[in-house]
């Protein structure tokens, strides 16, 4: 009875090593999957506040030159991001719409604003 006890020994270790070797193996797959997607996501959002930041920093200055303010410089995104105005801010007495598309991380925002 000793000796069958002596060869069974290791037999608890192999199954141990390959358990933790599956274990191991699903969840390497598993994160292999879901990182990319989740890094994906992040980046979108982070791509539509910078974009949408853009857009309303662009319309803030284009209100606050219509007005007839002093001259105040367009202004600059240092993370990138752009914008494009679709109208012209120059003072005037008249009402006036615009809008302004802002664009970060490949994702477009854009918004509207009137002046009735």
């Amino acid at each position: 009875m000793n000796s069958l006890n002596t060869k069974e020994r290791g037999a608890i270790l192999v199954y141990a090593v390959l358990m933790l070797g599956s274990i191991l193996a699903i969840t390497l797959s598993l994160a292999a999957i879901f990182v990319p997607k989740i890094r994906s996501i992040s980046n979108a959002g982070a791509g539509s506040v910078g974009a949408i930041y853009a857009a309303d920093s662009a319309l803030e200055w284009c209100i606050y030159t219509n007005r007839g303010n002093p001259a105040l410089a367009q202004p600059m995104m240092s993370n990138g991001a752009t914008y494009t105005l679709s109208s012209n801010c120059a003072p005037t007495d008249q009402p006036f719409t615009a809008r302004a598309v802002g664009t970060y991380r490949g994702v477009s925002r854009s918004l509207e604003v009137s002046n009735q």
